[in-house]
């Protein structure tokens, strides 16, 4: 297990808590998200102090329903959305104030923010840094003209020529983009144009995604409509085969299927997903996990803020979700004490035979209660995952 003496070995944690906070707003809804978002253009949202209160009454509400979590430490804060860079930064400070009054925080707490590279400047990484807001991801996907109109995206021409060095300049560290791949109109040398810039600027984190149809948006609408094409699956394939070599040259962490980091530098809070672990998810169209109950808020901002949120919890089944999420990692864990902590005897003698049987075909390592997947497993990662879920 050669990567075992540089990657982090990830453990069960019983005593933490993630916060994300999902902001609905941008300038305009790219097509292909299927995220709960409305474009509303250039303008600040004008329920903007009135959708922050509702956040507040949200985190109140779920502290009364569990109380047990105010005794967990927060050691992660998320602010996602839609475009949390529309808010003011104002906004931020109050809601971060008000989870420190309500929460102990980790002394090395990440507070993350997701930003557009329209809103992308010098001063705006000052002030979220003057914030304690520690780790910022930008939207970037492509820098093909033709590849951001294909997603509907919203572009300042301006903003993407200097968002290399505005990042290498920032006064916050922990700085990762998106890039995605398998774009109809964006060749292979443009993608790996685009990731070049960043590999040679050696920006520590970075998620290279493949472009998907998901139901409902209007992406999938326009290829039913023969008005767009699907994505490129041939590209996307070689080039998912081809990036963990690559990366790997240029001192990157291979993680979670899509993820990518400097050592030390990967995501805590994402790696909440896939370990398993709980986070309060608030705002219109957030989902949670509490206390092994899982939640969701409606896809509506202004029906979240009129009727506050959704009290309907749902008891989490870990002998589905872990397979779904902690079998995503391509970092080791130790998965005997998931299995262990999480799995009813029958669950885990399946997962345990499962396992076996992969380690048998060559396609994992298993060593002192450490699982990491082998490279040979990437490209049929779903069908594997299948089989220990069903």
């Amino acid at each position: 297990m050669e990567l075992l003496d540089k990657q982090s070995i990830w453990q069960v944690r019983n005593s933490y808590l993630g916060v994300y906070v999902h902001f609905p707003y941008c300038f305009k809804k790219c097509d292909y998200c299927d995220f709960y978002s409305e474009g509303i253009g250039p303008s600040p949202a004008n329920d903007e102090k009135s959708l922050f209160q509702s956040y507040q009454k949200e985190i109140l509400e779920r502290t009364k329903h569990f109380p047990e979590i105010k005794n967990r430490t927060i050691d992660t804060v998320f602010f996602g959305g839609g475009t949390p860079s529309k808010a003011s930064s104002e906004s931020w400070k109050e809601l971060l104030g008000f989870l420190r009054s309500e929460f102990a925080f980790a002394e090395d707490t990440e507070i993350s923010i997701e930003v557009n590279p329209e809103d992308l400047s010098e001063k705006l990484l000052e002030e979220y840094h003057s914030l304690g807001i520690n780790r910022v991801n930008v939207g970037v996907q492509t820098f093909e003209p033709k590849g951001l109109e294909f997603l509907g995206r919203h572009y300042d021409r301006e903003r993407y020529d200097s968002l290399v060095n505005v990042l290498t300049h920032s006064p916050i560290k922990r700085v990762g983009i998106d890039l995605m791949y398998g774009i109809p109109e964006v060749s292979q040398d443009s993608f790996y144009r685009d990731l070049n810039l960043f590999l040679q600027a050696g920006l520590p984190h970075l998620s290279l995604y493949s472009l998907t149809l998901e139901k409902g948006t209007q992406y999938s609408r326009d290829v039913t409509d023969h008005k767009k094409k699907e994505p490129e699956e041939n590209i996307q394939s070689d080039i998912l085969t081809n990036l963990p070599v690559l990366l790997k040259k240029h001192g990157y962490l291979w993680y979670e299927v899509s993820n990518y980091a400097k050592p030390g530098f990967e995501s805590k809070h994402n790696l909440k997903y896939w370990t398993y672990e709980p986070y309060l998810g608030i705002g219109p169209g957030a989902h949670g996990m509490i206390e092994g109950h899982r939640y969701g808020n409606p896809r509506n901002s202004s029906l979240y803020q009129k009727k506050q949120t959704n009290t309907k919890y749902e008891p989490a089944d870990p002998s589905t979700e872990l397979s779904l999420t902690l079998f995503r990692l391509f970092s080791p864990f130790r998965y005997l004490d998931f299995i262990d902590a999480y799995l009813d005897a029958g669950a885990k003698d399946k997962y345990l035979r499962t396992i076996e049987g992969w380690e048998k075909k060559g396609l994992c390592s298993i060593e002192s209660g450490v699982f990491q997947w082998k490279p040979a497993a990437l490209l049929l990662l779903d069908d594997l995952i299948l089989e220990i879920s069903l």
